[in-house]
């Protein structure tokens, strides 16, 4: 286990913070914990050219950079009060095994309570549990899809911090191993001051800058893109592999990409990494609210064809004007914001989003959040929408269970297939459903959904070597990455 070293050197500018890792000597690990205070005429581009070298970084997996935006708490964190309950009795921590090593996790809260023992005032085991059991909520919500191990740096950016429980939840990072560098150019706050190296940038201003956190340009994968010359496939290189990260790993090559295009989505050499996932919830810990809509019957086809209107496509456009393909999109919430795969938006400068009757062209680069691991992705536009209901998962789901599935296939705008749930699977630790209902590439990131016109989940992946196998990530995935966006 790392031992972990804060701020060995100063850091002065803003790609200082990107630049720098977090050398070893030994079991050491040198960390860093940064505010920059104040802000100049500079401070908006240097700030974006900050996150645009981070997001680079990430892409060519020399880092992990995550920016953190919310510290809402959205349910009654029974999950982090019972493995806090489990470390106060015996020293043990069950949460986030596959992210987290237990005994790191477990230092670090340890080192965190001597600390709230020094800093905080008038501090009770009820202050302190509920302090600990918040932290591990925004851990949980943060970084539940990666291995933090010691041997990736980790960058951590956010914005005008102004709480004490939020500046615990950046200590309680940095005793994890990650760099912390906190924007701090419309407030300071002076709460375990002797923790970061502070660098006066210029003076406070009012209000919050345009930032563009993830808006750097990844490539883009072909799995989506019909091109006119496009090469067939060998036969021999349709073997098919279930894994996501190498799907991924392939669509980053533009070539091989282009040459397996219109074939397999998901083509590699061989079948592994595939497990029979369980029926229905994904995440067990993810509480969906109900909608509170009346589901009182099941919807015709043809009822269900209507809700194309809430289905968008979606072209992707480089820095050149020149168009690299097409995809589909769902409205999750009025005031712009749209969900698609990761990988339909990798790769575009910007984008332009269709609407079935209307006869306006969306533009923007506004890329809001997108997680690799998943595969999923929010961008918004300027027009008010009308989102479609995300299922509750008051049931689960089932195989044989009829779900219709809308799309733009090789950009044939809102096609609408129906079929059937084939079963659950669970393709490199992440569980997706199974669907009959025809799609093809153009198809991700559209909607997959039940009788009663609700998302239960949004098409990812087919090959072609079957017969309509298709992938889709599920309903309760979607919401613990949207749900800030959901209304």
């Amino acid at each position: 286990m790392f031992k972990y070293r804060l701020n060995p050197i100063n850091i002065d500018c803003y790609m200082d913070f990107g630049r720098i890792r977090g050398s070893r000597n030994s079991d050491i690990r040198n960390t860093y914990m940064v505010k920059f205070t104040g802000a100049t005429a500079d401070t908006l581009k240097d700030i974006n050219d900050l996150f645009t070298y981070l997001s680079k970084e990430m892409r060519e997996g020399k880092i992990y950079y995550k920016y953190i935006n919310s510290f809402q708490i959205e349910n009654n964190c029974m999950t982090q009060k019972t493995a806090y309950e489990n470390f106060v009795a015996g020293g043990h921590i069950d949460i986030l095994k596959t992210s987290i090593a237990e005994s790191e996790l477990v230092d670090a809260i340890k080192k965190l309570q001597n600390l709230l023992h020094k800093y905080k005032k008038n501090l009770t085991e009820t202050i302190q549990k509920n302090i600990t059991v918040k932290l591990l909520y925004w851990l949980c919500e943060n970084f539940s899809d990666i291995k933090i191990d010691g041997g990736k740096n980790i960058k951590v950016v956010a914005q005008n911090i102004d709480k004490e429980s939020e500046i615990y939840f950046f200590v309680f990072l940095n005793l994890l191993g990650m760099d912390v560098c906190l924007l701090q150019y419309a407030k300071d706050i002076n709460i375990m001051e002797d923790f970061f190296y502070t660098k006066r940038i210029g003076d406070f201003i009012e209000g919050r800058l345009d930032l563009k956190p993830y808006d750097t340009p990844v490539n883009i994968t072909q799995r989506d893109i019909k091109k006119d010359n496009d090469i067939p496939v060998n036969k021999d290189e349709n073997r098919v592999r279930i894994s996501l990260e190498s799907v991924r790993r392939k669509d980053r090559d533009s070539k091989t990409a282009a040459k397996t295009e219109g074939s397999v989505a998901a083509n590699t050499n061989h079948i592994s990494n595939i497990r029979t996932a369980k029926a229905g919830s994904v995440l067990p810990d993810t509480n969906i609210p109900d909608s509170g809509v009346k589901r009182d019957r099941e919807r015709s086809y043809i009822e269900l064809a209507k809700l194309s209107t809430s289905i968008v496509m979606i072209a992707v456009y480089d820095g050149r004007q020149k168009m690299l393909g097409t995809g589909s999109g769902i409205m999750i919430g009025k005031d712009g914001f749209i969900l698609t795969n990761d990988h339909v938006i990798r790769g575009g400068h910007h984008f332009e989003v269709r609407i079935e009757d209307d006869e306006r062209t969306y533009k923007t680069d506004e890329v809001i959040k997108y997680n690799q691991y998943l595969d999923l992705a929010i961008i918004r536009i300027p027009r008010v929408l009308n989102p479609l209901r995300l299922y509750s998962g008051s049931k689960k789901l089932v195989r044989g269970q009829k779900v219709v599935a809308i799309g733009s296939p090789l950009g044939l705008f809102n096609s609408v297939s129906d079929g059937i749930i084939s079963g659950f699977r669970n393709i490199d630790n992440v569980d997706m459903i199974q669907f009959s209902a025809p799609i093809s590439p153009g198809s991700s990131g559209g909607a997959v959904l039940n009788m009663y016109g609700e998302i239960i989940g949004i098409s990812t992946a087919g090959f072609s070597e079957g017969q309509n196998i298709n992938l889709a990530v599920p309903y309760d995935a979607i919401y613990g990455f949207a749900k800030s966006f959901i209304r």
